[in-house]
């Protein structure tokens, strides 16, 4: 089993303010992600996280996700990547700071698409680098695009290109500050535990709102739907939403736990 875990913009930044890192929650989570290896040194993981407060914030402005033609626009793409690789680059020496053997990918360096759809990338190095010992680390970033110019992908859309050539089962892990899908955002006070996709009752998706933040691609329900799509094709097993912000949590998932909402099909 390969767990893909991300970090969600969410809860390494604070998304209302500007090139905000929070650097403590970082290296909080960076020592459960070191205790659970500890605990169980045969977990094999890939890391990822969101863009935040940094590269969302430009990506909207320049609209970077629709394409890039203009010369603004590839000034915007130039900017939208800066954002992400600066905390990219802090998150990787936080990480490193806590006792992880980060190794960090750039997407942009290695990966190309047409019309958002990954057509190539070389990802033997990632999953050599895990039999090494190693812990890689992606994260949602520009690319170019064959049709588009560029364009911007997320780190679940990193994850779902990963877990198609994964040479093992891979099990997904969205850590943000959401506890779980909520059935009615507003009000927070049911939290749905489970989405089996073989429950047609448990598909209904009418009460998963969008971020409440700037989130270029696509917010909560975007993640569920990527989730659910992988799952129905059987690229992974199961997903888990869930707080990033409830210490314990992210070592618990790591272990094997199930905080927040887990998706799968039971059939």
């Amino acid at each position: 089993m390969i767990t893909l875990l991300k970090l969600g913009g969410s809860l390494i930044t604070n998304k209302e303010k500007p090139h905000s890192v929070r650097t403590e929650t970082i290296r909080r989570v960076g020592f459960e992600i070191k205790e659970a290896l500890d605990s169980d040194p045969d977990i094999k993981l890939i890391l990822g996280h969101g863009s935040g407060s940094f590269g969302h914030v430009p990506a909207s402005r320049y609209h970077t996700l629709d394409g890039v033609q203009t010369s603004s626009e590839w000034r915007g793409f130039a900017e939208v990547h800066a954002e992400a690789d600066e905390l990219n680059k802090i998150t990787v020496s936080i990480l490193r700071g806590c006792g992880l053997p980060i190794l960090g990918f750039s997407p942009l360096s290695s990966v190309f698409t047409r019309n958002r759809k990954v057509t190539r990338w070389n990802i033997d190095p990632i999953f050599q680098s895990i039999l090494h010992g190693l812990i890689p680390l992606i994260y949602g970033d520009t690319i170019l695009d064959s049709t588009l110019g560029g364009t911007i992908l997320s780190t679940e859309e990193l994850f779902a290109a990963l877990a198609i050539k994964s040479p093992k089962p891979v099990r997904i892990l969205l850590a943000g500050i959401e506890e779980g899908i909520w059935k009615d955002y507003q009000k927070k006070d049911s939290l749905i535990k489970e989405m089996d996709l073989s429950d047609p009752e448990n598909t209904e998706r009418d009460f998963i709102k969008q971020s409440a933040y700037t989130d270029v691609t696509g917010g909560m329900f975007s993640k569920v739907q990527s989730m659910e799509e992988l799952i129905r094709k059987n690229l992974i097993q199961e997903a888990l939403i869930f707080s990033g912000e409830k210490q314990g949590n992210i070592k618990a998932a790591l272990l094997g736990g199930t905080p927040g909402t887990k998706i799968f099909r039971s059939v």
